[in-house]
């Protein structure tokens, strides 16, 4: 497994670092440590300036990537080390394709907010055409707990098959969670009409009895399919908005980790719902994972 970590020298990089090392399978795991320096603005005396900068800003580059080099080794993991010039979001967009997981902390050191995303982890959720961990707090005096929402999409299901591989799941809890959405009962359709009369007039009452049944059905093909890589499966059927009951059982469950698989749905529904994979990412307490790609 070729897992890539970002590093700016901030504290949420550490963390995510420190995350990585303790939730990421170490079975044949090869670590690359990136830093990625801007490039500075172009100005008349252009050799004068990159002379400086180069002068300036190197040492500093250095001593970021042995300081995560260090705090690797005391995790038991040997990484190597890579410094490069350019836009951070774009070189690891380029480089997201050639690992099998890229690691980044929810926030730069140049970003002031307490929550959220950074811009550079806010691109990489967005375009990223790997897997991505944004690295969060988390409990390590115990097993992970992995909360992995289900709709029967492919991105849920690749997902799902993506876990055991980047993951030691043998102390893990995995909880499987599927949310019937409810939200977008009564929305008016692009003709006008409310979306269970474009459907030909089916009473709402029926139709959720129709959905959670597809709900449970969905959770039970999951739980299958995790059942060979893991023995214990907990699911969980709820209603509302997807993002906010993922986000609410994250919290409440004391869960490690989200497992997202990207969808890429571009149907009205979701349309009107926006992508959960990035409610989720930009507010979630702890850490996340997507998986796209």
């Amino acid at each position: 497994m070729r897992v890539l970590i970002a590093t700016d020298g901030s504290k949420e990089a550490l963390l995510a670092m420190h995350v990585a090392s303790h939730l990421l399978s170490e079975t044949d795991r090869q670590v690359d440590v990136l830093y990625v320096t801007t490039q500075p603005r172009a100005v008349p005396s252009k050799e004068l300036v990159a002379s400086a900068y180069e002068r300036r800003i190197v040492p500093e580059a250095f001593r970021i990537l042995q300081e995560a080099q260090q705090a690797l080794r005391e995790e038991g993991i040997e990484a190597g080390v890579r410094y490069t010039v350019g836009s951070p979001a774009q070189v690891l967009l380029q480089e997201t394709g050639n690992y099998d997981v890229t690691v980044i902390g929810a926030k730069g050191r140049n970003v002031a907010s307490d929550v959220g995303l950074g811009p550079v982890a806010g691109r990489l959720i967005e375009h990223a055409s790997g897997c991505v961990l944004v690295g969060r707090e988390f409990e390590q005096e115990r097993g992970a707990r992995i909360l992995a929402p289900v709709d029967g999409s492919d991105g849920s299901r690749q997902a799902l098959d993506v876990l055991p591989r980047l993951f030691d799941l043998a102390s893990a809890e995995i909880t499987l969670l599927h949310v019937v959405e409810t939200q977008w009962l009564g929305i008016e359709a692009e003709q006008g009409q409310p979306l269970e009369e474009a459907a030909g007039d089916v009473d709402e009452a029926s139709l959720l009895v129709e959905l959670r049944r597809e709900g449970e059905q969905v959770l039970s093909r999951a739980r299958e399919r995790m059942l060979e890589c893991h023995a214990g499966i907990t699911t969980l059927l709820r209603e509302g908005d997807p993002a906010n009951e993922i986000l609410s059982e994250a919290e409440q469950g004391g869960h490690d980790l989200v497992l997202l698989g990207a969808s890429g749905s571009a149907d009205l529904k979701h349309r009107i719902l926006g992508s959960v994979s990035s409610k989720v990412a930009w507010n979630a307490s702890c850490s996340v994972l997507l998986v796209r790609g």
